[in-house]
C-alpha cells in the first residue's frame, strides 16, 4: 500500500516533476508565441487586411482567445513560482497549474483550428494579397509547438501520482496559495509582504469570495466587456448606443461564463456546498451567457437555418434576436439541471 505522502505531494527527485515542467514551458511558449500572433493579426491593420480568419465565425474565437491565453498564462505562471524545484510539492497544486497550462493550450489549438478552417473555406477570398501566404505560414509552427505542449502535458498527467479511492482529498484552491505567493514576492523578510499575506490568508476574506465568487466574476466581466467596448470606440468611432451595449454585454458574457467554466475546472475558488437548485441557476446563467458570443458568431448561419436572413437586417432586431437566444439557453438548461439534480 503507497504511503499518504506519495498521494497527496511530489517529492524532490519524483520522476513526474521534469515532465510537469517541460508541459509547462512548452504551454508558456506557445502561449507567448500565440498572444503575439493573435495581436498581429486582429490590431495591425496592414497585417489583418489579408488575413481569412478576419470575420466572423472565425474572428469571434479569436477576441476572446487573445485574452484569455494570456491572463490564464500570467496567472498560472505565478502560482508556478510556488513549484519550488528543492522542495517537496504539493499535488494538488500542480495537478491545478498543469491544468490551467492545458487549458490554455487548448485555447490556442481551438483557434487554431478556427484558423485553418477559414484557410480551406477560403474565406475573405477576395481581400486576400501577398501577405496571405505568409500568414498561412505562420500557422505550421503555431500548430506544431501546440501539438507538441499537448503530447508533453499528456505524458505529465500520466506519470502524476493517482488517487487512491476512498483517500481524504487534501486538496485545495488557487486562493489557498495568494498568502504564501505575497509573502514568495514580496520577501520574507518584508513587513508589509508579511502583513499583506496575513491579510490575505484570514479565513473571512477568502470566504467571501468563495462564496461570493459568480457575483465577483459578473462585476468583473461587465468591467472587462465595458473596457473591450469603450476600447472598440475609441479605435473605430462611437457605434451608438445599443450596439456599444450590444458589444459589452456579448464580451461580459463570454468572459463570465470563461471564467466559471474555468473555476470548475480549475477551482479558483472552491465554493461551499449549495442546494441543487442555486447550482442549477448558476449552470443556467452560465449557458446563457455564453449563448451570447456564440449568437454572434454564429448569426447569420442560423438565421439563414431558420429563414431569418432578410428579416433581421437592423441592430435593435439582432440584439432581440441574441437576447432571446440567451435566454431560450439558460431556461432550457436550467430546467434540464433542476430536474437532474432531484432525479
Amino acid at each position: 500500500m503507497r504511503d499518504d505522502l506519495t498521494i497527496h505531494q511530489l517529492e524532490v527527485g519524483h520522476h513526474a516533476r521534469p515532465a510537469a515542467a517541460a508541459a509547462l514551458l512548452a504551454s508558456a511558449a506557445g502561449a507567448a508565441a500565440f498572444s503575439l500572433f493573435a495581436y498581429l493579426t486582429t490590431q495591425v491593420r496592414v497585417v489583418r487586411a489579408g488575413c481569412p480568419w478576419q470575420d466572423d465565425p472565425y474572428d469571434a474565437v479569436v477576441t476572446f482567445t487573445m485574452f484569455f491565453v494570456p491572463l490564464l498564462g500570467a496567472l498560472g505562471g505565478a502560482r508556478a513560482l510556488l513549484c519550488r524545484r528543492d522542495r517537496p510539492l504539493p499535488r494538488y497544486r500542480i495537478e491545478q497549474v498543469l491544468r490551467a497550462a492545458l487549458v490554455c493550450t487548448l485555447l490556442v489549438a481551438a483557434t487554431l483550428a478556427t484558423d485553418w478552417a477559414a484557410v480551406a473555406a477560403r474565406a475573405d477570398r477576395a481581400s486576400w494579397d501577398g501577405g496571405t501566404p505568409w500568414l498561412i505560414a505562420s500557422l505550421l509552427p503555431l500548430t506544431g509547438v501546440t501539438a507538441g505542449s499537448l503530447l508533453l502535458h499528456r505524458r505529465a498527467i500520466r506519470r502524476l501520482p493517482k488517487p487512491v479511492r476512498g483517500a481524504e482529498d487534501t486538496g485545495g484552491d488557487w486562493l489557498d496559495d495568494l498568502a504564501p505567493l505575497a509573502t514568495l514576492l514580496a520577501g520574507p523578510r518584508s513587513r508589509p509582504g508579511r502583513a499583506l499575506a496575513a491579510q490575505i490568508g484570514r479565513g473571512k476574506v477568502l470566504g467571501f469570495v468563495r462564496l461570493h465568487f459568480a457575483l465577483l466574476a459578473a462585476a468583473a466581466a461587465v468591467a472587462a466587456g465595458l473596457l473591450v467596448a469603450t476600447g472598440l470606440a475609441s479605435g473605430e468611432g462611437w457605434p451608438g448606443v445599443l450596439l456599444f451595449i450590444v458589444e459589452t454585454a456579448v464580451f461580459a458574457g463570454g468572459t463570465f461564463a470563461f471564467t466559471m467554466i474555468c473555476n470548475s475546472l480549475l477551482r479558483f475558488a472552491a465554493p461551499p456546498p449549495a442546494p441543487g437548485t442555486r447550482r442549477a441557476a448558476r449552470i443556467a446563467i452560465t449557458a446563457g451567457a455564453l449563448a451570447l458570443p456564440t449568437s454572434l458568431a454564429l448569426r447569420d448561419t442560423a438565421w439563414q437555418l431558420l429563414g431569418l436572413g432578410d428579416q433581421v437586417d437592423s441592430i435593435g432586431q439582432w440584439a432581440a434576436a441574441t437576447l432571446a437566444f440567451a435566454l431560450l439557453t439558460g431556461a432550457l438548461t436550467f430546467g434540464v439541471t433542476a430536474t437532474a439534480a432531484r432525479e
